[in-house]
């Protein structure tokens, strides 16, 4: 039986008919500040547990936090053993050796603690880092859609109106692979985080395709839409299952080895524009031009409620990391905070853009949420209660994009300025133009470990920044 630890602090036209620019269809992007034991049990399978660590901060005591979550997980080990659901829950407890308890407890102790570090040392960085160009990736011969960080930074994706996915190399700005297969633009592009050893495209030919990162072939072809796919994601637990998201007004989930479709979400009256998943992948959030967004219960294969009061299309919808809130934004020039506990109404109404909000995004905590518009601004907002924290003003033209860096110290923005730029949380002071791109920025990423930056433009380039 082996275990390890793992630190998590994450910081994602041509065609008529699809309505939609390159990146206005958002990405999956990870905003969590957790941490995962993963460990193989006697029977050789693969598990892991998660805890979360949205309190932690400079001043926590490491040892402490370590020694809790140790208890946590010895005592989720003997509850399973004591049930006795089956042999394989009966197994030797994860963080314990079967031949030496004490010793493999330690071990596994000093490894927490070792991944907490980590984490807190992060949270203790300067604010005021600054970035620099990296590379500049001119490889596809038509605009740029979409794009992401894999994992551990050393590769991105990027999707393009050339029909291809290019898998690229952050260091050597070597081409890896060139995805090819589909018979329009590949909108979408995504890997199964963590392992980051697959890759998920969405097309404008109505399908979605399943990779292999390591040989670049095409594993499985997802068939069912009848127009373009505008999003796709992996399960969060397992790659197993995708979930796509369509104008054809439809989300669907799919079987990633048999290529056969699990469940057909067909609430909306509209394009679907976003399908996204909760942290335990129990539940699926999905945003549409029909003003709405629908929470589905993958489990019995229904929907369970639908978020109304935007009077105009979704821009986006994202869960926070604990799965409790909701937000969305809309071209109605708002966004609106919703509580899973109470979902006939808002939890909060931002109403102070002056004109469409393009982009929603929570921090690692799910404290702040960060708002970007066409009004040029940014805003960070806290949480409880509602209160305008930061207002990022300095952009000539709309933002298109936000994210909030691992620690949430900082933020990023893209807009159509040619920019992106750098602030701090706290105050909306600009810390940083990333300039360069000839053209509008509509995509920009942290990676993983907040030590790279990813920006995407209509020039066609994209640039990573360390």
């Amino acid at each position: 039986m082996t275990s390890s630890v793992r630190s998590s602090n994450y910081t994602c036209n041509e065609e008529e008919g699809a309505n939609l620019q390159p990146g206005k269809v958002p990405k999956n992007s990870f905003g969590e500040q957790s941490l995962a034991l993963n460990y193989r049990s006697a029977d050789g399978s693969e598990r892991v547990r998660h805890f979360d660590l949205l309190d932690l901060d400079a001043k926590t005591n490491v040892e402490a936090l370590a020694d809790s979550i140790l208890l946590q997980e010895l005592q989720a080990a003997e509850l399973e053993r004591s049930q006795g659901d089956s042999a394989e829950e009966k197994s030797t407890p994860p963080c314990l050796s079967s031949n030496s308890k004490a010793s493999s407890s330690q071990d596994t102790f000093s490894a927490l603690k070792q991944a907490i570090g980590k984490l807190q040392s992060k949270l203790r960085e300067p604010v005021k880092k600054k970035f620099y160009l990296h590379k500049c990736y001119n490889s596809h011969i038509l605009p740029l859609t979409n794009v992401c960080f894999d994992r551990s930074g050393d590769r991105c994706l990027t999707g393009s109106y050339d029909r291809t996915c290019h898998v690229i190399s952050t260091n050597n700005a070597e081409v890896q692979h060139i995805l090819t297969g589909h018979d329009n633009v590949v909108f979408s592009v995504g890997f199964n985080t963590p392992r980051c050893d697959k890759i998920v495209t969405g097309s404008f030919d109505g399908t979605a395709k399943i990779w292999s990162v390591s040989s670049g072939q095409c594993l499985s072809t997802l068939y069912g839409h009848t127009a373009e796919v505008v999003a796709a994601e992996f399960h969060p637990l397992h790659d197993q299952a995708v979930a796509t998201a369509c104008i054809d007004g439809k989300a669907r989930i799919f079987d990633t080895e048999s290529a056969q479709e699990l469940q057909l979400l067909s609430h909306h009256g509209a394009e679907v524009i976003t399908a996204r998943y909760s942290r335990d992948g129990q539940l699926l959030l999905t945003g549409s031009f029909d003003h709405t967004a629908a929470i589905w219960d993958v489990r019995t294969k229904s929907c369970c409620h639908q978020l109304r009061g935007h009077t105009a299309e979704l821009s986006n919808c994202v869960w926070n990391f604990g799965g409790t809130l909701i937000a969305t934004g809309s071209l109605d020039r708002t966004a609106r905070i919703w509580d899973m506990r109470r979902l006939d109404e808002e939890l909060h109404l931002v109403s102070t853009h002056s004109d469409e909000v393009l982009d929603v995004s929570f921090d690692a905590a799910g404290k702040l949420l960060a708002t970007c518009s066409s009004d040029c601004t940014a805003r960070v907002w806290s949480l409880a209660p509602l209160e305008m924290l930061s207002l990022m003003a300095g952009h000539s033209d709309e933002v298109n994009k936000v994210c909030f860096s691992p620690s949430g110290c900082m933020l990023l923005t893209a807009s159509a300025d040619n920019t992106a730029r750098l602030w701090l949380t706290e105050t909306g002071q600009c810390s940083q133009v990333l300039s360069g791109h000839e053209s509008e920025v509509f995509s920009c990423a942290y990676s993983y470990a907040g030590d790279a930056i990813l920006t995407a433009s209509k020039d066609n380039t994209c640039r990573v920044w360390r």
